[in-house]
This record gives C-alpha cells, structure tokens and sequence, in this order.
C-alpha cells in the first residue's frame, strides 16, 4: 500500500434525500435542455435561409422631348420631264442634243432645214386667194340677186295692198253710181206716191250721207297713220342715204311712195264722199246720226229735192270719170305687180343655197387654216427645238441629216431643278405621312433639304407581294451634283413632342387588343395598358397608362411573367436602363 495515501472509502447507498436531490436536478437539466432545443430549431432556418427572388432591369418613366423620323430610300426622279416631238416635216439640219448632257434653258437642241416649208407656205398664199376670190364673186352675183328680190318682195306686197284698195274704191263708186241712177229714176215720177217714196228717199240720202261721213272720219284718221309713218321712214330713209346703203334707202323710198299712194287715194274717196254727201257735205257723223234719229222719230221730212235726168247729173258723170280713172290706174298697179313678181321668180332660180354658203365658207376656211398652218409651221421650223427648262437630256437617238415628220420623237429632257426622291413605304408607316412635312435627303456624299410631296393613294405590292406605298420628297435645293436615277436615302421628321412621358421603345408591347408596358409595383411585375404618342429609335411618347416615376421593365426575363415576384436589379456604374432600383 502506498505510504502517505488517504484510503477511499468504500461506496453504499444514497440516503433519500439525496435521491431526492438529485431528481430535481435532473428535471431542470432536461427543461432547460428542451427550451435550448426548441430555440435552435426555431433560429437555426432563419440562420441558413437565402433570398432566391429574381432581379429585373427597370427604367424609370421620366419627362423628356421626343422626336420621331421615318427613314425611307428609293431613287431620284426629275418631276418635270419633256418629250419633243417634231413639229413640221423637214431635214434636220443640226442635231445638238447627247444623251446624259446638262442644257440650259433656251438652248438649241435640233435645227431644220427650211425651204421646202418656205415653199409650202408660198403655195398656200397662192391657194387661198384663189379660193376667196372665186367665192367671192360667186356670193357678190348671189347678194345682187337677193337684194334685188328682196326689194321686188316688199314692193309686190305694196302693190298688191294698192290692188286691193283700188278694187275696194271701184266697187264702191259702180255702187254709188248703181245708187244715184235709181234715185234719180225713181224722182222723175210725180205722183203722191212718188212724193212718199222721195221722202223715204231722203232718208236713205240722209243715212248714206251718215255712211260717208264715217267713212271720211274713218280714212282722215288713216291719213294722219299713214302720214306719220311716212315721218318716221323719212328720218330712216336719210339715215341709209347718209351711210350709204343705197339699197335700204331705195326699199324704205318704195315703202313712203306706197304710204303717200295710200294718201293720195284716201283723199280721192274723202273727196267723191263729200261730193255724195251734197248738202251734208262736211257735216261731223255726229250730227248727220242726230238727224236721222230725229227724221226718223218724226215719220220722216221731205228734203225738197228736184228731179233730174240721170243722163245730165253732174254727180253721175262725175262718178263714171272717177270710175274710168280708178279702173286705168288699177290696171297700172297690175302691170307693176306682174314685173315685180317676174324679178322675184328670177331671183329665186338664181339663189345660193344655204349648203352652197357653207361648202364656201368651209372652203374658204380651209384656205386660211392652210395658209396660218404653213406659216405656222415655217416659223416652227425656222424656230427649231429649244429646251424649255434647265436639266439632261435623258434621250437622243438622230442625227443630222434625219429626214424629220412631223410627230417624230426627236429628243426628251428631264429637269434638274425639280427632282424629287421617289421612295416606298410599307403599309405599318404610310399613315404617318403628310405632306409638307420636312426631311433630311442623303444622296452619295451629298446632303439636301426636302419636302413631302405627292403621295399615292394606290397601293402596290412589291416583288415579294407585300403592299407599299409610294412618295415623292422633293429636294428644295438640288445642285449640279445630283444625277438622275441614283438611290437615295430620306429621313422624314413625323413628329416632335417636348416635355411629355417617356419610356424606352423596347419597353412598349402589342397585343392583339392593346397596347402594354410591364412595370415593377409593390415587389411583383404588372401590366399596364397605355396609349402612345409619336417613337423615335430609342424613345415611345406615353399619352395614357403610366405615371412619372413608375419602374417600367424594358425586356422581360424569360420565365417571369405578369404576376411574378421580382425586385429591381441594383444600378450599376454608369449603367442606364435601372434607375430606381432598391432592395
């Protein structure tokens, strides 16, 4: 056994107590155990957890200017292009005009040889005056006729009126004598009876004396008719004389002799009235009606007229002279008439035909057009071809010598002052076209300034089928240095808008029904419906649909869509494209 070692003492049973004690120990190790166990299990997920949402790339929406241009190509074109023709048919003398050559305006292009145009022209003179002269002549004879017949037809009319009044006068005085040859009969008796039928007798005096006072009334009014017409033909008859249309004063001296005539046998009637009127001679129609009215009323009243021998009546002798007189001057009147009617048929035989008038005055219309036309063309000819405008000849196949008709293509020129861009749109960009809008035009090295012009409003397709548009952008300021037919490129401002709502143009989506953006709200992507204005390449113009400061997302990851969770991707240095961004 070792020295100085204490030995242990021998191991028994613990009392109670110390079982007791050692029980509530236990119990609280194992509680406080539990309580750690359940801490750790609790912390320890949250120790180890990692945050797996995605990231998306924003922009924000932001005010900004945008401005918008179409860019179009296609080739340049003269807008004013001129094909000559040749105007005469002649030799051409000088054949200036090269395919591909500038020429100013005014200069010669072709010039003609003139003489067989000068003799054409001389030709024609000749022509023309023989064709008036003949005509002439012709309708001088046919006018002589006409006037002459015309006269023949006014008189005719004349003198059948005289005819007819003479006939009337004669008829009344065989009356009249008829009339005085039974009064006087029946006066020689001298008998009672005799007496009351002489003052029956003298009331028929009475009413025929009635009869010839209207009469006289009747033929003076006619006279101071006939009297002032004859007045106002001799101031028309002076007028023809003083023009010296010695025709129409001739008819209008026919027309006063016919209404003097008229006068005159007026007169005569009024003068055997008052003769046949015998004691009532000069009395007004009046007062012979007031008489008779009262012989009447009164059973009649002889007049105390005598009895004489018809064969010794003055008034009857003086009757049968009239009547003899009448009758030679009657029979004058038809010998007049039938000369006058003879010139008129001799007139018609003679007459030019309406259609006849016409084949010479197109005869003779022709010969002017003939004679203007060769001058026409010899000054034509003598002219030659000039360009009408600055530019290049696009084509010239003659040359001297050519034997030119008229109507041949001789050269065409293009104008190089008025060109313009012909270029195509397609059927997405021809709606934002107007014209008048401006452009910035590219041809090869050069740049011009331009202008929207004619825009066709048919559309055709192109060699893949698609349809297109086509435009012209005029070039307001062309120079020497533009050549037809070259391509050229157009950037076309559409439209320009300041300080209004922007978003990238990759950021706007469509769809069938709308036009959307995605946005970043509340830790989730969302899709907002908006309404655009005008793009540029870079930038979209929003009208409706977002707000100043929303995250728009300009491309969407692949697998995120409209409801996903996401957050804002950290801006990097210098990077556009993620303004806004937290976490």
């Amino acid at each position: 056994m070792p020295k100085n070692k204490v030995p242990k003492r021998p191991k028994g049973r613990k009392t109670p107590e110390q079982r007791r004690r050692q029980g509530r120990i236990t119990t609280v190790i194992i509680g406080v155990l539990a309580i750690l166990s359940m801490v750790a299990l609790l912390m320890l997920p949250k120790m180890t957890q990692t945050d797996n949402t995605p990231m998306v790339a924003t922009q924000e929406v932001k005010k900004g200017d945008v401005t918008a241009y179409l860019e179009v190509s296609g080739k340049v074109k003269s807008l004013k292009t001129k094909t000559y023709y040749s105007p005469v048919n002649a030799t051409v003398k000088d054949y200036a005009a090269k395919a591909g050559q500038m020429v100013n305006v005014g200069a010669t292009l072709v010039s003609f040889d003139t003489d067989s145009l000068e003799r054409d022209d001389l030709k024609a003179g000749y022509t023309r005056s023989a064709t008036v002269n003949n005509n002439q002549d012709v309708l001088d004879k046919a006018y002589k006729a006409q006037t002459e017949a015309d006269i023949a037809r006014g008189n005719v009319q004349i003198l059948q009126g005289d005819m007819d009044r003479y006939r009337d006068y004669i008829n009344s005085l065989k009356q009249a004598i008829s009339d005085r040859t039974i009064q006087l009969s029946q006066q020689a008796s001298v008998s009672a009876e005799v007496l009351r039928q002489d003052q029956e007798l003298e009331v028929a005096a009475l009413s025929q004396a009635l009869e010839f006072a209207t009469q006289i009334e009747t033929l003076a009014a006619q006279n101071e008719s006939y009297q002032a017409q004859i007045d106002s033909l001799s101031i028309s008859k002076s007028q023809a004389e003083f023009g010296g249309d010695e025709n129409t004063a001739k008819t209008i001296g026919s027309q006063i002799k016919s209404k003097m005539r008229a006068i005159e046998a007026n007169l005569v009637v009024i003068g055997q009235s008052k003769e046949q009127m015998g004691d009532y001679a000069g009395m007004p129609a009046a007062d012979l009606q007031e008489m008779l009215e009262g012989m009447s009323s009164a059973g009649g009243a002889s007049l105390g007229m005598d009895t004489q021998n018809a064969s010794s009546d003055k008034q009857l002798a003086q009757w049968q002279l009239d009547l003899e007189n009448a009758q030679t001057t009657l029979a004058e009147i038809q010998s007049d008439l039938a000369q006058e009617e003879a010139k008129v048929d001799a007139a018609d035989a003679t007459e030019v035909t309406w259609s006849s008038r016409r084949a010479m005055e197109s005869n003779n219309n022709l010969a002017e057009i003939e004679v203007a036309s060769q001058e026409e063309l010899l000054e034509k000819g003598r002219r030659g071809i000039k360009a009408e405008f600055n530019g290049i000849v696009t084509k010239a196949e003659l040359f001297a010598g050519t034997q030119a008709t008229q109507g041949m293509e001789l050269v065409s020129v293009a104008s190089n002052d008025d060109v313009a861009v012909e270029a195509t749109v397609s059927k997405y960009d021809y709606g934002k076209l107007k014209k008048g809008q401006k452009a910035q035009i590219t041809v090869g090295d050069h740049e011009y300034q331009g202008t929207v012009g004619d825009i066709s409003r048919v559309a055709q397709q192109n060699e893949k089928g698609t349809p297109i548009i086509t435009c012209e952008v005029d070039i307001d300021d062309p120079d020497d240095d533009i050549f037809l037919g070259v391509e050229a490129k157009a950037s076309i401002l559409i439209g320009s808008e300041k300080n209004v709502l922007t978003v990238p143009a990759e950021a706007v989506n469509t769809g069938k029904d709308s036009t959307f953006c995605y946005v970043l709200a509340d830790g989730a992507i969302a899709r907002r419906d908006v309404v655009t204005g005008i793009s540029s390449d870079t930038e979209t113009e929003i009208q409706e649909g977002l707000e100043e400061g929303d995250l728009v997302i300009p491309q969407l990851t692949a697998g995120l869509a409209e409801g996903s969770p996401a957050k804002s991707m950290p801006a990097v240095e210098g990077q556009e494209g993620t303004d806004g961004a937290d976490d």
